[in-house]
């Protein structure tokens, strides 16, 4: 209890005390366990309370007999100061225990900024960063999560890794632990679990998947303070079969599985009813993907008392029966990703829509009380030219002219992922980033245009497709205090650079096109879909041509057939996976 006495005393002194109190409503609290985990999301609370994948490992964890969990993020920079200047280390928030006291720390790793993070939070908790400088006394320190495709540039600091889904393999990694009388034995065992990469022990590992949608959370903790999205969360179906080029999420989380509609209504009251929320989130990579997305609507616009939120929605999938759906609740802005400006752009991204679809889905949602919309666009796409760029503009005039009151744009620049077609393509430099900007300047009389930094872009890149190298400049990237770059008095892309700079990463090399013959450092990982069949795809990406949605044939990933699975669709049958053996020898992928 030394920590909490300590807490009570600096806590009038922070931002958002709430933050760092823990003893939210629902939060778990077990007495006596064999093994403990304690699950660090990198990032603020505020931010990472709304994470799913963490509160469905929680509860995992907290239903076994053997195994608890608890919860720690990484507090502020005015907390930290007071943490270091009190001698609090990183504590979690259900029995205020300092991280450096459990068996083993875990991190989800969602986005390759927050790699510093990582190492800062270690920090915090007296844990010694080098993975090789840790030893019996030290807990495991285990990453998860999408970045875990290409783990290399944290390879020095983490223990082991996760790769993919974690539901059945958390159990199987925390029992190893609790069986194992060393680090030594414990990491051996570790090995051994299908989706845990050891360094040094493993040379290649496949990705751990479940076959079929998971059980749900329903008891889910309700933070005290405003979160990024604070509501209830129901994950109704995983993975997407559309196969955009760019998208890595599309790619490493094949095949899809989806929830019957009845499960989805029966999780939706009892989370309603153990939280009291009033907004219920549909999550997953595209909602409106769903082969029974209007009949779920239907179902729950039945459900008095609610409000349904769709995060993620495809611009062709807003069918008129899903606007129509969701008219009878609560809504906010919509919001949608065409991508690109053009037909020919979002033909090479296999976006798979054209402009018609677009603003006809516009169309039913302003028929259906949207007044607000929100659209998403990238800049620095393979094969981009300048009128590519101009027509996102002409896009904004055109949507400006439908009646919409409220108009938003993202722009981001494109930034090549590990395990996608575009891993092959090379990434357009800042200035280049700058002037394409410039040719839609003319579009904010239309509506407000967001430009995210392409310095930040070239950062990720980096981090995307890094090697063991890049692990230096992490390092030395915590040292300078370079974490928390989504809060603008924080990033800092000219001390990036000059660490680049100083550890001989040179950009243009590594922002430049790639050769399937090329070795990449996440080769190493398994992620299903066969390097040559990406090759395949980015070929014809430059072609135009685009691939079939596999919900209506195999195109041949390699997913179904290597890891013998297939999509599970709520509304019909999926199609059979056909032989790889023509996508292996000749690239006929349709």
């Amino acid at each position: 209890m030394n920590v909490l006495k300590k807490l009570i005393n600096v806590l009038d002194k922070v931002q958002k005390p709430s933050r760092y109190i823990g003893g939210e409503y629902n939060s778990v609290h077990k007495e006596k366990a064999d093994v403990d985990l304690c699950l660090v999301f990198p990032d603020l609370y505020d931010i990472g309370m709304s994470h799913f994948g963490m509160a469905i490992l929680y509860n995992i964890v907290n239903s076994s007999s053997f195994a608890r969990c608890e919860r720690a993020y990484l507090p502020w920079i005015d907390m930290q100061e007071i943490m270091k200047a009190e001698g609090i280390p990183l504590y979690s928030l259900e029995s205020y225990r300092p991280l450096n006291e459990f068996d083993v720390v875990g991190f989800t790793l969602q986005y390759e900024m927050s790699y510093p993070n990582v190492l800062r939070a270690l920090k915090l908790s007296n844990i010694p960063i080098h993975r090789k400088e840790r030893n019996d006394s030290h807990p495991l320190i285990i990453a998860g999560g999408p970045c875990t495709v290409n783990f290399t540039p944290l390879e020095d600091f983490i223990d082991a890794f996760l790769i993919g889904d974690g539901e059945e393999a958390i159990l199987e990694i925390l029992e190893a632990v609790k069986d194992g009388k060393s680090k030594e034995e414990k990491l051996e065992r570790l090995s051994k679990i299908a989706g845990v990469y050891v360094p040094g022990l493993n040379e290649k590992v496949s990705k751990r998947f479940v076959p079929q949608m998971p059980q749900a959370p329903t008891a889910q903790i309700v933070p005290y303070t405003n979160t990024v999205h604070d509501r209830g969360v129901i994950e109704i179906l995983r993975g997407c079969t559309h196969g955009c080029r760019f998208c890595q999420a599309g790619m490493i989380y094949r095949p899809v599985r989806e929830r019957s509609v009845e499960e989805i209504e029966s999780l939706l009251k009892e989370i309603v009813r153990l939280t009291g929320y009033e907004e219920i989130s549909l999550l997953s990579l595209s909602s409106a993907d769903h082969s029974q997305i209007s009949e779920l609507m239907t179902s729950l616009r039945k459900i008095k008392g609610i409000s349904i939120s769709i995060p993620s929605t495809r611009v062709d999938a807003l069918s008129v029966e899903l606007a129509n759906a969701v008219s009878g609740v609560r809504k906010s802005g919509i919001t949608l990703a065409p991508e690109a400006g053009t037909q020919r752009l979002r033909d090479v991204i296999n976006k798979g829509i054209n402009e018609e679809q677009i603003f006809k889905a516009l169309e039913h949602a302003k028929n259906s009380g949207w007044t607000r919309v929100k659209l998403y666009f990238m800049l620095g796409l393979p094969t981009e030219k300048d009128e590519d760029v101009v027509a996102i503009g002409e896009m904004l005039q055109k949507v400006k002219k439908r009646g919409f009151k409220n108009i938003s744009a993202t722009l981001g620049v494109f930034v090549p992922k590990p395990h996608t077609p575009f891993q092959f393509s090379a990434q357009i430099e800042p200035e280049e980033a700058y002037r394409r900007y410039k040719l839609i300047s003319w579009a904010h009389k239309y509506a407000k245009i967001n430009f995210t930094d392409p310095k930040k872009a070239v950062i990720e890149g980096v981090l995307s497709r890094g090697d063991e190298k890049i692990g230096e400049a992490i390092e030395e990237a915590e040292k300078r205090n370079l974490i928390f770059p989504d809060w603008n008095e924080m990033f800092n892309p000219d001390e990036w650079m000059k660490i680049f700079n100083e550890k001989d990463v040179h950009l243009k090399e590594r922002m430049s096109e790639k050769n399937v013959k090329d070795e990449f450092p996440w080769d190493k990982i398994d992620g299903g879909v066969l390097k040559n069949y990406l090759w395949i795809e980015y070929q014809r990406a430059m072609n135009g041509t685009l691939t079939r949605d596999c919900r209506e044939g195999c195109t041949g990933c390699g997913v179904c057939q290597r890891f013998n699975v297939r999509n599970i669709l709520a509304g019909r049958k999926a199609p059979a996976p056909v032989s790889l053996s023509s996508t292996e020898t000749n690239g006929d992928a349709n």
